[in-house]
């Protein structure tokens, strides 16, 4: 009996330790801080190795520069030829509301990753290039949707490409990838990472 209690003693002792550290790890959790860094970039936890350029969030009116690439694009005027030079810019938006003018979009594609989902639309900006035809420049709208509770959506530009063809948004690992093709001769062909935490433009 006595060795008996000496066990059930010690086991009491271990039971009262792990409650303890449960209570500490609970009270850590609720935390405003430790609240801040769980909700960082929707469920993603950097790395070492990781890359990261969006902002968690932006204050209204607010913008900021993502990403950019020279371009130099080739296009028909009659029988001669224009060559239009341009700088695209990826650029982090404040402003979610571009939804409610879907009906003015040219061209819309929609993927889910790991927890967050992609709608990629087409925009004519009403900027245009001195060509005798059809000549309007088309910026390239992003959307990141978390599909989980209490984290906020991400808004992104890229401009501005002449006659832009989105030709696939696909889940791969996990990104979401897009695919376009832009200009005339030739015809050239982009592809852009999309993650919550990362928007850039790939090289080839």
């Amino acid at each position: 009996m006595e060795k008996m209690s000496e066990k059930l003693a010690e086991k009491e002792k271990q039971v009262v330790e792990l409650q303890n550290q449960i209570n500490k790890l609970e009270n850590e959790l609720k935390s405003p801080q430790t609240i801040q860094q769980s909700s960082d970039y929707y469920l993603f936890v950097e790395s070492s190795d990781s890359e990261i350029n969006v902002a968690e969030r932006l204050i209204s009116g607010e913008q900021k520069l993502i990403d950019k690439k020279d371009f130099t694009d080739t296009l028909d005027i009659s029988d001669n030829f224009f060559v239009y030079k341009h700088t695209s810019e990826i650029t982090q938006t404040s402003d979610s509301e571009f939804e409610s003018i879907l009906r003015d979009f040219d061209q819309v594609k929609s993927e889910y990753g790991d927890n967050f989902y992609v709608r990629v639309m087409t925009f004519y900006n009403g900027q245009s290039l001195p060509l005798e035809t059809e000549n309007s420049k088309t910026d390239i709208h992003i959307l990141i949707r978390p599909t989980e509770l209490g984290y906020e959506n991400k808004t992104f530009v890229i401009s501005d490409f002449y006659d832009v063809d989105l030709k696939s948004l696909e889940k791969k690992d996990n990104s979401i990838v897009l695919t376009f093709e832009h200009g005339k001769f030739p015809r050239k062909q982009e592809i852009i990472i999309i993650r919550p935490e990362l928007i850039k433009f790939r090289n080839k």
